[in-house]
């Protein structure tokens, strides 16, 4: 849950910014970009930001996720898309070690649960989900 965990580690005002319901792509590009000129001037914790680029990330994935799940149910309702943001865990990778307490097979569950909903299921979409379930964002 590290977009989670970054996005509390950010200052109130960009907490609010990442998670509003009107939030556009352009508006995550400029705070994106902020971030990466922020941390290049070695200012990015003064201004609010966590001390995680791979949290910074990760939180930008995750309201990406969200404004064009946004944007399927404002222009494409009638595909039944739905548009996720998910967390597979701490998974045993080349990348993570063998620390992790997830198996692949184990990390895989939410992302193949999610693939696998129903064709008429409503939701969830444009959500955070880990464990199979939807997480407060």
């Amino acid at each position: 849950m590290e977009s989670l965990r970054a996005l509390k580690n950010c200052s109130p005002e960009l907490q609010q910014q990442f998670r509003s319901d009107t939030i556009s792509e352009e508006e995550l590009v400029g705070l994106m970009n902020k971030f990466v000129e922020d941390t290049r001037n070695g200012v990015h914790q003064r201004e609010g930001w966590p001390n995680s680029t791979y949290g910074v990330t990760k939180i930008g994935i995750t309201v990406l996720s969200r404004i064009h799940a946004r944007n399927l149910s404002a222009h494409r309702r009638e595909d039944k898309i739905l548009l996720n943001a998910c967390c597979p865990g701490w998974v045993r990778t080349d990348l993570t070690g063998p620390q992790a307490p997830k198996s692949p097979e184990e990390g895989a569950e939410t992302p193949v649960f999610l693939a696998l909903l129903p064709s008429d299921a409503e939701g969830p979409h444009g959500q955070l989900v880990t464990e199979k379930k939807v997480v407060k964002w």
